[in-house]
């Protein structure tokens, strides 16, 4: 229990005696401090946050006097509700669980008809008891009628009957199946307008889930033997699963569900969690049997520790059990005494007390008198910390060695964070301090946060200081961070400083400007700290590219680098100014030592005010990597162009050339004499499929040091003289869905990756360049990633199995209306095509326009014709249509390969 629910606790008892005083004017801070024997004003700041949060009511008085809420309303005559929030019944529900709850209520009340939520979870972990609190939840905000249905399906009932499954969640119609004698509803009209719960959703076959995903996406469903028109439901899902979801859910029927929510195992929940479970499951027990129940600290100590399957549920039965057990052994006794000897015999032994947590029994009175619980010996309070801080060290030995990629790492990362920084908000115990201590950190880091957004252009939101202060708070408490000191810091810095070089350095100014100002020291572990929390929540990196300002001036270059940032709200500059005073070479040594802390591959520019360029370069270029561009004559106006193109993803030769052009001054331009080494991947259809490609093709190479860049098909092929990517990079192999020529760069086309002469290709183009990960390894992996159907299943929200069946017909059809034969690779290009075609189509992202699209309409009519003719059964069943852009992008595909008569 944290000092702030004891001083809640010991306001409600007081409270009920001012009740019966009506000379009595409320409960004052001193009160309580030597009850509970802390400090008067520690204790006063919580008394003012239960009057922030309406839990309690203050006077205006000298002294100041506190009441419950309750009792105040009572006094008043007013009419005191009970929370109305059903949730307030799952134990966690402010605690460990808070953000899972706040997940539940979301898809709760989400308008119309909420959203489809999965809850995940081992066995026992209360998946089913959740369900019904957002089913209560939405019936308490009116989002659903108070009669509204609950209907709870369990789905292994059905796992190997597909046709039952349909009968019973759509209904039959009479005669539909031998023993359908009459029209029955199915559990979809059963639930209509309320929810249906799915257990063991993991359960459904493929084709259960297709049916399924297809009424999520419509509303529309037919009773088994039905034709004609189609009926409505309107329902709220709730979806329930122990399994991988990856593992067990098809992507099309996984994507069509928003909002997961993983509810933890006992074993992760908080102690004091665990405690109020075993105290509510034995008083319940103790009002059923009507005795007053005494329990031995060795059976507590070993409840805590129970660990694996059963969670909740068997921790549940191990108490009803134990005190079944004692009341027929102790039958006439007023109170039974609970001991080890009273547990199942097949639960006897198997769990053993891991930790004393308490040093006494706990006594449970039948009456339900408001009882304070034995005191913790010592607790692990600090477990999610530690557990968190471990997964992200993890987390960036994997980001380091490619096995995740930053998207990846941002996401898992930010988990970690959003789970430590949860603990801190609601566990206070081991980062409780004085008020004036909180006070003074919470100024100090509003004070860094202030001079980051100032100066970065980087914003902060909400609770940002007061989480802060609360981390660093917490890391001064040698009882957490000991364990976390023993891994070797500097390993992991390097790490951060080369993969999140921007979260870095301003990680580095802002510990910087924190520890100068505290009175202790946090240690390095702040700047690493730090670098997750920037990264995670407050800098939306949109470009890699490195920028400086250099003038001269007190604060030139301070004043027009915090323009440009805040004008674009992203870290773009960093300055350094040269006041006159200051030698040039003491600036380019600070230049130096701030390059030391970045990642240059992706370029570097320099605003410089005056001086030779020539010379700038000469000093620099041992610290710098990537290509790097240099401008003379530095403006407000300069920085905000050269900050836009630097968002737009030019390339830096494009951007200083340009950028001197229009401000009338000097550049330089520097090519990286080491030019990163590249693979190309691009797609007719446009940039978003090409993006998948690379997604699947970096998964493959995994570490090696070459890049995967998607790339415009059309941009590529039309100029490729002059395209700048390829200026840019060592460019060693260009994988396309549609054959092009590039410069002899060795071209492979998608279809054939997985055959000899890709694998050829995929050889030449990583030699030299692969290092952990073997060439034979990345060859495997391109293989089974490549394959057909793997590419479908990642690149569509559809069936794949549904769609390859469809997409074959299209293909025969085009054969046979244009008499030609296709060969294997037309047909596998054509097949990863209109499949993806297909789902773009579904999604409303079809190309809309082509630069051939005129002329094509004027000489290819009776291809538009056949190929609408040929599509047109899908487009009915789909209900889309096709432009004629499409239509243009297909016939190139054929005609690239074939001559179309």
């Amino acid at each position: 229990m944290t000092n702030k629910e004891k001083v809640y606790e010991q306001l409600i008892l007081l409270s009920k005696k001012v009740e019966l005083d009506d000379t009595n004017q409320g409960v004052t801070a001193i009160e309580i401090s030597e009850i509970l024997k802390l400090q008067r004003n520690v204790i006063s700041h919580y008394l003012n946050e239960l009057a922030r949060e309406g839990l309690a009511y203050k006077t205006n008085t000298r002294p100041v006097y506190f009441l419950d809420i309750n009792i105040k309303k009572k006094k008043d005559g007013q009419e005191v509700k009970s929370s109305n929030d059903p949730f307030t019944k799952l134990i966690g529900y402010n605690g460990s669980l808070k953000e899972q709850v706040e997940q539940c209520k979301a898809a709760a009340v989400y308008p119309i008809t909420g959203l489809p939520i999965t809850l995940t979870g081992n066995s026992g972990v209360g998946k089913s008891f959740i369900a019904n609190l957002i089913y209560e939840y939405a019936v308490e905000k009116g989002c659903i009628e108070k009669d509204a249905p609950f209907v709870t399906f369990n789905c292994a009932d059905y796992a190997n009957n597909p046709e039952l499954l349909s009968a019973n969640l759509f209904g039959y119609k009479k005669g539909a199946f031998t023993g359908a004698e009459k029209d029955t509803i199915g559990i979809i009209e059963e639930a209509n307008g309320g929810y249906l719960f799915l257990d063991e959703v993991h359960r459904l076959s493929p084709e259960g889930q297709e049916k399924l995903f297809l009424f999520l996406d419509k509303g529309e469903f037919r009773r088994i033997g039905e034709t004609g028109s189609w009926r409505k439901s309107k329902v709220r899902f709730i979806f329930a699963t122990t399994e991988d979801l990856d593992k067990v859910l098809l992507d099309t029927f996984r994507r069509r569900i928003p909002i997961f929510v993983e509810i933890p195992s006992l074993e992760k929940r908080r102690i004091n969690e665990r405690v109020h479970m075993v105290h509510s499951f034995y008083l319940n027990e103790a009002k059923k049997i009507d005795k007053d129940l005494v329990i031995s600290k060795n059976v507590i100590n070993t409840l805590l520790s129970i660990k694996g399957n059963g969670n909740i549920g068997l921790l549940k039965n191990i108490i009803i059990a134990s005190c079944a057990n004692a009341y027929r052994n102790q039958l006439n006794n007023e109170v039974l005494e609970i001991d080890i000897n009273d547990f199942p015999n097949k639960i006897k032994g198997s769990f053993q007390i891991k930790q004393n947590f308490y040093s006494e029994n706990m006594t449970i009175s039948k009456n339900h008198i408001i009882e304070e619980f034995p005191k913790l010996i010592s607790t692990d309070e600090n477990s999610i910390i530690k557990e968190e801080f471990k997964n992200i060290t993890k987390l960036i030995q994997q980001f380091n060695t490619a096995t995740i990629d930053n998207d990846k790492f941002k996401k898992l990362s930010t988990a970690s964070m959003n789970k430590v920084l949860n603990d801190l908000s609601f566990n206070k115990t081991y980062i409780e301090t004085d008020i004036v201590t909180y006070q003074l950190v919470f100024k100090i880091v509003e004070n860094a946060l202030s001079y980051i957004q100032q100066n970065y252009g980087i914003k902060y939101y909400g609770n940002t200081s007061k989480l802060l202060t609360y981390s660093v708070i917490m890391l001064k408490n040698i009882s957490i961070t000991e364990t976390i000191r023993n891994f070797d810091f500097k390993y992991y810095e390097k790490i951060l400083k080369k993969k999140l070089s921007k979260s870095y350095v301003i990680a580095k100014k802002m510990d910087s400007l924190i520890q100068n100002s505290l009175d202790y020291n946090c240690g390095e572990l702040l700047i690493g700290y730090l670098t997750i929390f920037v990264n995670s929540f407050l800098l939306n990196i949109k470009t890699n590219c490195n920028a400086f300002i250099v003038a001269h001036g007190f604060s030139t270059a301070s004043s027009i680098a915090s323009v440009a940032n805040t004008c674009y709200e992203e870290f773009i500059f960093e300055a350094f100014d040269m006041p006159l005073d200051v030698t040039t070479a003491t600036v380019v040594k600070s230049i130096k030592q701030y390059l030391a802390n970045l990642n240059t591959d992706k370029g570097t520019i320099l605003l410089v005010d005056m001086g030779s360029l020539n010379e700038i370069y000469t000093e620099l270029k041992n610290v710098i990597t990537g290509d790097v561009g240099i401008i003379n004559n530095i403006s407000t106006q300069m920085a905000l162009d050269v900050a836009n193109r630097i968002l737009n993803d030019e390339p830096v030769e494009e951007i200083v050339k340009k950028c001197a052009e229009n401000n009338k001054t000097e550049y330089r331009y520097y090519e990286d004499p080491k030019k990163k080494s590249a693979i190309i991947v691009t797609c007719i259809s446009g940039l978003g499929t090409a993006e998948k490609l690379r997604e699947i093709m970096t998964k493959c190479v995994g570490d090696a040091e070459i890049e995967v860049i998607a790339h415009d098909y059309n941009s590529l092929v039309n100029d490729i003289q002059n395209n700048m990517l390829l200026k840019s990079h060592d460019v060693k192999l260009i994988i396309t869905t549609t054959p092009l020529v590039a410069n002899g760069i060795p071209v492979i086309e998608l279809q054939n990756i997985i055959n000899e002469n890709g694998e050829e290709a995929i050889a030449e183009a990583l030699q030299g360049v692969v290092k952990r990960k073997r060439l034979e390894d990345i060859k495997d992996d391109i293989i089974k990633f490549f394959s057909l159907q793997n590419i479908l299943n990642q690149l569509t929200i559809l069936n794949p199995n549904k769609i390859i069946d469809e997409v074959s017909k299209i293909i025969s059809n085009f054969e046979y209306a244009l008499n030609i034969k296709f060969e294997s690779n037309l047909k596998l290009a054509l097949t990863i095509h209109t499949s993806i075609l297909i789902e773009r189509l579904v999604l409303r992202d079809a190309v809309t326009s082509h630069p051939n699209e005129e002329n094509f309409i004027k000489c290819h009519s009776d291809f538009i014709e056949l190929s609408k003719e040929i599509f047109s059964e899908i487009l009915k069943e789909y209900r889309v249509e096709i432009p004629i852009a499409e239509i243009v992008i297909i016939y190139e595909i054929i005609s690239s390969r074939v001559k179309i008569k």
